[in-house]
């Protein structure tokens, strides 16, 4: 974390910024009067000191990650690849409202079972982000407005022809919560710019927190009338994936806390609030490429 810090010195009040790096305390002066723009200096310094301090076990874990795979047989890794994709698809479904079980979802997408007592269009939808996220696994393309709009439009091309691969032209708020979303004339250049700093920053910014990042601002911009969520979980898979580390999913279990800490920080203006419980969720799950 970063504070100020106020001393004494030969009768003059100083300021510091206190804050850590690479788990040592360290200080900056800021003078004798506290800086106009202080506020977004302690914030530069918690964002510095939170990769110095992250960025090292990240590159461990990807490391460590691709010398597991370059000697994993095949046939084990599509396997692996073949489950993520079905626990992704029942997670994302089932933060969304579906009924389907992961088993259910996993006859599903195996043995083409639907079950009985579950909505037609949470099977269709199923159906289809499986579909998607199997295109996604093979796709060398970067992330595009063009992409967004068609994997929207596989997602809904059975079950919502109205909106499928189309950006709102109205204005939404969530049922519940304080988040207020852009408006509606205003989701296409926040699209354009969300790709343009996503461009701009995939070859300094850490996969990990860059990840995060999209996703949070994805969300906030909120750029369709239906399926924002799992539109913006796929793209944060593929972020992860395109970068060459281990794909992360989150759990149905975890939906309180995933959408307290979108919302936490969009209230506090204040971003990090959800990439250190995104960047922890993932050292946490991540742990074995760390020994």
């Amino acid at each position: 974390m970063v504070s100020v810090v106020k001393r004494k010195r030969n009768g003059k009040t100083e300021y510091y910024l206190a804050y850590s790096s690479r788990g040592k305390a360290k200080e900056k002066y800021l003078g004798t009067k506290k800086p106009a723009n202080l506020e977004n200096i302690m914030k530069v310094h918690e964002e510095q000191s939170y990769r110095e301090d992250k960025t090292p076990s990240l590159e461990t874990i990807k490391k460590n990650y691709s010398k597991r795979n370059e000697t994993t047989d095949k046939k084990i890794l599509d396997a692996e690849s073949h489950g993520f994709k079905i626990a992704h698809t029942y997670s994302t479904q089932r933060i969304e409202g579906s009924t389907m079980t992961l088993g259910q979802t996993r006859k599903l997408l195996e043995d083409r079972l639907s079950p009985k007592d579950t909505l037609t269009e949470d099977i269709v939808e199923a159906e289809q982000l499986a579909k998607i996220f199997d295109s996604m696994s093979d796709t060398g393309a970067d992330i595009s407005k063009r992409m967004i709009l068609s994997w929207h439009e596989t997602l809904f091309e059975k079950t919502d022809t109205d909106n499928a691969g189309s950006f709102r032209r109205t204005d939404v708020q969530p049922y519940l919560g304080r988040t207020e979303y852009v408006m509606w004339d205003e989701v296409v250049p926040e699209i354009e710019k969300l790709v343009m700093w996503h461009d701009k920053n995939k070859k300094t910014m850490n996969p990990v927190e860059l990840s995060a990042r999209f996703h949070n601002r994805f969300e906030l911009i909120h750029p369709f009338i239906d399926g924002n969520g799992r539109i913006g979980r796929l793209l944060m898979i593929l972020i992860l994936h395109k970068n060459g580390y281990p794909m992360m999913n989150v759990d149905p279990r975890e939906k309180l806390t995933y959408i307290n800490k979108l919302e936490s920080s969009y209230l506090k203006n204040n971003e990090m609030v959800f990439v250190r419980w995104f960047v922890s969720k993932y050292l946490r799950e991540n742990k074995k490429y760390l020994k």
